[in-house]
């Protein structure tokens, strides 16, 4: 309990500056919003959060560490769960009557080959003994609960550690002060201004794209599968050329896919190279359609769950879609789980050329009316589906959490032990 007499949530975030979008979903953001609130409202919102780096909170017995980490009621650890000091901090805050949390937001036990991470996680790059997957299965064990964007990911591991769901909320003043492209009007360029230190966004609009309709997408470089398997691309080829005044802009450094993007006609493939966070939804802003296939192949290497036969994609969160609702952009989806509970303000559809084709000639053809609806639902979709907007959820679910873990352990009986009532 913090000094306002409300709860103290304590972020141990585990990415690089260089690799950050996981710890601003999952952590950053969530800290961001949890003390905007408390600053609004200190009264009837008491609760405050910190964000610190997990590798330097293990130096756990440091008077800092102690301190700062002491003052959490709930201490959550972001995925770096795999070494035995991770397990001794875990234990010894759950000792001292804390609340410790592990948080997940991607399927480790099955990353494909395409994703970067795969000769850490599944290649055993480093030899580790045991090797990566059992460690962060051994993590789990020292946690009182497991919190994910994905239930797919929550089933995984139920046998293991409970689980609870919390999905992605993006952060309220980065959406609400953006305006849709209107129809016709010019696609915008947003970028840096050269040498300058540190960097000074600019936008400026691209000549010759009046009255041109933006099919957009941008991500990460863990995303190649959901473009070949989705059946998205050949579709795209064949809405460009029934379609001469769309063009289809992608975003981000990957050029893994070159070798299909090349075969999209080169006046109607515009690639925009990537952003800032805070800068990302402006970018959105541009697209009048956006995408977001998956790759719904199934997999089952996951070895505490053989039976699961659910694909890698169907294990992320829906951050595609809330990131079009947000900023008022129709979208055409995958069918696939992620983004059921959203698909309805858009078109889902199955991993076939002719599906994708549909879908998105039919918002070309109408996409005064789908974009005025979309538009429409800006303002309502904020004040649902922000994080300043959940916060009060957030917090009740960590106090939740904290009851189950305290009612688990006054049940607990030891092994071999016969108990008298």
């Amino acid at each position: 309990m913090n000094a306002f007499g409300g709860m103290h949530v304590v972020y141990l975030y585990a990415d690089s500056p260089q690799e950050w979008n996981c710890s601003e979903w999952r952590c950053h953001l969530l800290a961001n919003a949890i003390n905007a609130v408390h600053e609004a409202n200190p009264k009837g919102f008491p609760h405050t959060a910190n964000l610190y780096n997990l590798r330097t909170s293990l130096s756990l017995h440091h008077p800092l560490v102690q301190r700062k980490i002491g003052a959490g009621d709930i201490v959550l650890f972001q995925r770096d769960v795999i070494f035995p000091e991770v397990y001794d901090a875990m234990e010894y805050w759950r000792a001292v009557g804390k609340t410790v949390l592990v948080d997940l937001d991607d399927h480790y036990p099955g990353i494909p080959p395409s994703n970067p991470a795969h000769p850490f996680w599944i290649d055993n790059q480093f030899q580790f003994d045991p090797p990566p997957i059992e460690r962060m299965t051994e993590g789990l064990r020292h946690a009182d609960g497991l919190i994910s964007p994905s239930h797919e990911i929550l089933a995984d591991w139920a046998d293991v550690v409970p689980g609870y769901y919390w999905p992605n909320y993006p952060a309220l003043k980065l959406y609400e002060g953006i305006v849709p492209k209107p129809l016709g009007e010019a696609d915008v360029l947003v970028d840096y201004e050269p040498d300058a230190s540190p960097p000074v966004m600019r936008t400026r609009k691209r000549l010759g794209t009046e009255g041109q309709i933006c099919i957009g997408w941008g991500g990460s470089i863990s995303h190649i599968d959901g473009f070949v398997y989705s059946q998205v691309l050949p579709a795209l080829k064949r809405i460009l050329a029934d379609f001469p005044q769309v063009f289809f802009k992608f975003c981000g450094s990957e050029t893994r896919l070159d070798y299909l993007l090349n075969q999209l006609p080169e006046k109607q493939l515009l690639r925009h190279g990537g952003v800032a966070a805070d800068h990302w939804p402006l970018v959105v802003s541009t697209f009048d359609i956006g995408i977001a296939p998956l790759d719904l192949r199934p997999t089952s290497t996951f070895t505490s769950a053989p039976d699961r036969e659910v694909s890698y994609d169907e294990r992320r969160s829906w951050l595609k879609l809330v990131e079009y609702v947000c900023c008022g952009v129709p979208f055409v989806a995958s069918d696939g789980a992620p983004y059921r509970e959203l698909g309805r303000y858009g078109k889902l559809v199955p991993s076939s050329e002719d599906a994708w084709y549909d879908a998105l000639a039919e918002r070309i053809r109408g996409l005064e009316h789908y974009k005025a609806e979309a538009q429409g639902r800006k303002a309502w979709a904020l004040k649902r589906f922000t994080m300043e907007a959940n916060a009060e959820r957030l917090i009740a679910l960590y106090a939740r959490i904290a009851s189950e873990q305290q009612s688990r352990r006054a049940n607990a009986r030891l092994p071999e032990t016969i108990y008298v009532e």
